[in-house]
C-alpha cells in the first residue's frame, strides 16, 4: 500500500495515530496562508482536534500522482466554520513517507 491508500484510509476513519505515521519524524507543514512552518507534534494536536469534529470533512479526494519523491491529492475540504475549499496537497517524500507539506486552497462559494 502506497502513502495515498494509508493516508486516506486513517483520514476516512478520522485516526490521527495513522495519519502520523505517514509522515517523517521530522516532517514539517508549510503554511501556505502565512508562511508558518508547523512540526510534526503541533499538528498532531491540532489536527487530532479538528478531526474529532464531524463538520470536518474530505471529500472527492484523488490523487493526481505519487512516486518515490512526491505525492499529489486533490480534495474538497469542509473546515469546522462551514466554509469549504478546493484543497491541492503536495508532500515531499523520503524513504516511503512524507516530510514537507504544503496546500493550496481555493474558496467556493456557499450553495444555498
Amino acid at each position: 500500500m502506497g502513502i495515498y491508500e494509508e493516508f486516506t484510509k486513517a483520514w476516512k476513519t478520522r485516526d490521527i495515530t495513522s495519519l502520523a505515521e505517514c509522515f517523517t519524524p521530522d516532517w514539517e507543514f508549510h503554511m501556505h496562508s502565512t508562511g508558518a512552518i508547523i512540526t510534526l507534534d503541533q499538528w498532531k494536536e491540532f489536527f487530532g482536534n479538528m478531526l474529532k469534529n464531524p463538520a470536518v470533512k474530505n471529500e472527492n479526494a484523488r490523487l493526481i500522482y505519487e512516486n518515490d519523491d512526491i505525492i499529489v491529492m486533490h480534495s474538497i475540504g469542509t473546515f469546522p466554520n462551514g466554509s469549504k475549499d478546493a484543497v491541492m496537497y503536495v508532500g515531499l517524500k523520503r524513504g516511503g513517507k512524507i516530510y514537507k507539506s504544503e496546500t493550496g486552497s481555493t474558496p467556493l462559494p456557499n450553495k444555498s
